[in-house]
């Protein structure tokens, strides 16, 4: 399955936990003050601006800070909230290091994001996922997380994996054979070829998408893959690994955008491209339909009255071994409606 979708439950999808309680400045203040009547019955606080009032208020804002910081901590330690320096911590407890880009000189590397230029270093959300397979990745690399989880690893152009095997079925050999065969001879027949042309037992289909380009990984990334898998201490001494380029559907996103009348046409135009182009890098992963609705949804942004798609027509839907990928994303506005 695709390394987006290998764990059964998405981190993203969980509730907040308990440990984490919601804040409301009116509550804190109310709470206070009805404490401050509680012993000092017979105060009077008829007005707002009574210096006892602004100082109730004074404390709540601050009690309310302080509660914000302890939600902040207790978020930090939780790998569905952590981010930057608090997720390489998280990280350091699996034996598992931020990854520096490729092409980023690594003499004075620290493997933090607190240094000077984060954008040599993996981001959050793919260095989250690779923590997550940790477990999977102290396992040879024989189950699916635990290929998915050296793959990533191998090379921090991986944007995602999927990963099957051929199947194969044992059937009995036709009669006039079997005369010719020792008996009990059975005939192994595949079934299901995994994108493999020469299909056998022990294979391992592992189709990768960078996140180069259009997603197909180039050579480099291929050849460092390969020889991480193939390591004797990774790779099941029956397994044979065969890597996999993904099929690429390239397409191209147009649409227009009719607006209320009196608003920045300008503003809204680059704020509806802004989050398509969000959700197209979204999705461009293994497995992830290009649908019309998500598409509608995203460019439909505040002050936007009716969005005209003229590209693409229909939901584009792809396998597992297979990503969508967008050449051109154009975005305009029709004239404002006058009502």
């Amino acid at each position: 399955m695709s390394l987006t979708n290998f764990s059964a439950i998405e981190l993203n999808q969980l509730p907040t936990p308990s440990l984490v309680e919601s804040l409301s400045f009116d509550a804190i203040s109310s709470a206070i003050l009805a404490d401050y009547k509680t012993r000092f019955p017979d105060a009077q606080l008829n007005f707002a601006s009574d210096p006892v009032i602004k100082l109730i208020e004074c404390f709540a804002y601050r009690e309310l800070l302080v509660r914000a910081r302890i939600n902040e901590g207790a978020e930090a330690v939780l790998l569905a909230k952590a981010t930057r320096t608090e997720l390489d911590y998280l990280g350091q407890r699996f034996g598992v290091k931020r990854a520096v880009r490729a092409g980023v000189d690594q003499v004075n590397n620290v493997n933090s994001v607190a240094s000077d230029d984060s954008s040599a270093f993996e981001s959050d959300e793919r260095f989250r996922t690779r923590i997550k397979l940790a477990l999977e990745g102290f396992s040879t690399a024989g189950p699916v997380g635990a290929y998915a989880f050296h793959s990533y690893k191998a090379s921090s152009h991986i944007k995602d994996v999927f990963i099957e095997a051929p199947e194969f079925v044992m059937q009995a050999p036709p009669s006039a054979m079997a005369e010719q065969l020792p008996s009990g001879t059975m005939l192994l027949k595949n079934t299901y070829s995994a994108d493999l042309t020469t299909p056998m037992p022990g294979d391992v289909a592992i189709t990768l998408l960078s996140d180069e380009g259009n997603g197909t990984p180039s050579n480099a990334v291929l050849q460092a893959v390969e020889q991480h898998l193939n390591q004797d201490d990774i790779r099941p001494l029956t397994d044979r690994v065969n890597l996999l380029e993904p099929h690429i559907f390239d397409f191209e996103v147009k649409a227009k955008l009719h607006l209320y009348p009196g608003l920045n046409a300008d503003e809204i135009c680059a704020e509806s491209q802004a989050a398509c182009q969000t959700w197209l890098n979204t999705h461009h992963k293994l497995g992830h339909d290009i649908s019309l609705s998500g598409l509608y949804a995203v460019l439909h942004s505040a002050g936007v009255q009716r969005v005209e798609l003229i590209s693409p027509t229909a939901d584009i839907v792809v396998a597992q071994n297979q990503a969508a990928y967008c050449t051109q994303l154009t975005v305009s506005v029709e004239a404002q409606r006058n009502v």
